[in-house]
Parts: structure tokens; C-alpha cells; sequence
């Protein structure tokens, strides 16, 4: 059997290969949020002077990096039912997938944190500033630019990542792909519109993951030229 462009090009303009597609963005930039506050929840637990609290992250991290990401989902989805507890494949998705990738951005927001000397979060605190007050106006600035390329990374695998929803019936891209397989028989063509789709929604957040670094590298040029001008300008 031959590929059929007359195939690919009319699924490729489909519109529910397309409202998949949004969905698949869509579930990924809100997984990827839950994983980010998590993670910076966990981050901060991690860089605490009480041991529990370190203990908790390190057991989390150990335990949502060390199974994989399916087996969390299934476990989620039909597990918990044995429990009497009932999620929607939405919910177990988006709680599997933003748990999962907490224990990723914890690490990633930690060594950002840890790239801004001490010296800062003291002066800070010398100000009259709390820990808190210190990381949220002081540290976490300018750690951003560090923890933005990896977090980059980070959300463009949280996009392939999506696919694994499929296995739960959740009609992201994948799904709505194999569902469209199983009427035509087509998988060659079928495969190669979701890979482009996928390569679509990767380039287009290539695009913005640049504008963000440029947008944070000028910020902090802009703050080093007024340093020169004014040394108590804060960096």
C-alpha cells in the first residue's frame, strides 16, 4: 500500500486534528503550571533548614522520577478506584502529569535559587525583609534567566509527554490519531499528520522559549547598565 498524500493532506486540515492539537497544547501548559508551582513549593521545602521537610522532597522526587509517568497515570485513573475515589481522565491527567513534573522543576528551580549568592538573600534580610519576602522580590529575578532554558525543555517534553493520555481515553492528539486509524486503515499517513502537528506545537514554543530568554537577557543587561550608573541599585 502506497502513502496516500490525498489522505494526509485532508486529515492535516481536519478540524478535529486541529482542535486536538489545542487541547494537547492546552493540557500541557496546565500540567506544566501545576508542576511549576509544585515545583517551587518543593524547591523551597528542599532548601529548608529542617531535616523532615528535606526528607519529604527527596522521597517525593525519588518516588515520581523513579516510576514512569504511565504507570503513575494508570494508577490514578483506576487505581483509585479500588478506593472508592473516581477521577475524570482530565483530572487524573492533569494531577499525573503536573505531580510528574514537579519532581523535575523542583530540581531545576532549586539549582536556580542556589546560582544567586548568599550575599543577596542576606542584604535582603538586612533591609528588614523575610525569607520569603527575600526569594520572591530578590532571588527568584534573578534566578530566573538560569531556570528558563531547562524549563524550556522541560514543557517541550511535557508536550510529548500529553500522548500518554491516550491510554486513559482522553482525546488529545494521539487519541483522536489512533481513533481516526481504526476508520481508515491508514496508519502511515495518519502517524505522519499527528508527527506534524507535534513538530508544529514544538516549533511554536521554540519560538516563544527565544523571545522569553531574549526578553530576560535584556532585563538583566538593563540592570547592569544601571548598576554602572548607580551602585545601589539593586541586581
Amino acid at each position: 500500500m502506497e502513502f496516500s498524500t490525498e489522505v494526509f493532506f485532508d486529515y492535516l486540515t481536519r478540524p478535529e486534528f486541529l482542535a486536538a492539537a489545542g487541547v494537547t497544547f492546552a493540557v500541557a501548559i496546565a500540567a506544566q503550571g501545576i508542576g511549576v508551582v509544585l515545583g517551587l513549593i518543593l524547591a523551597l521545602f528542599g532548601m529548608s533548614r529542617y531535616a523532615p521537610l528535606r526528607w519529604f522532597v527527596a522521597g517525593y522526587i525519588w518516588l515520581w522520577r523513579g516510576t514512569p509517568p504511565l504507570v503513575q497515570l494508570l494508577l490514578l485513573y483506576f487505581g483509585l478506584t479500588q478506593f472508592g475515589i473516581r477521577l475524570t481522565v482530565l483530572q487524573a491527567g492533569l494531577i499525573g502529569l503536573g505531580c510528574y513534573s514537579a519532581a523535575f522543576m523542583s530540581e531545576i528551580i532549586r539549582s536556580g535559587l542556589n546560582s544567586v549568592s548568599r550575599d543577596q538573600t542576606e542584604a535582603a534580610r538586612s533591609m528588614g525583609f523575610s525569607r520569603l519576602q527575600a526569594v520572591r522580590y530578590v532571588v527568584l529575578p534573578q534566578a530566573f534567566r538560569i531556570i528558563l532554558p531547562p524549563f524550556g525543555n522541560e514543557f517541550a517534553s511535557m508536550m510529548r509527554t500529553t500522548s500518554l493520555l491516550s491510554v486513559i481515553s482522553f482525546e488529545e492528539l494521539l487519541r483522536v490519531t489512533r481513533m481516526a486509524i481504526n476508520d481508515t486503515y491508514r496508519v502511515i499517513e495518519l502517524y505522519s499528520v499527528a508527527a506534524v502537528y507535534y513538530l508544529a506545537l514544538y516549533s511554536i514554543w521554540l519560538l516563544v522559549q527565544i523571545w522569553l530568554e531574549r526578553t530576560a537577557s535584556r532585563g538583566v543587561v538593563a540592570r547592569s547598565a544601571s548598576r554602572q550608573v548607580d551602585p545601589q541599585v539593586p541586581q
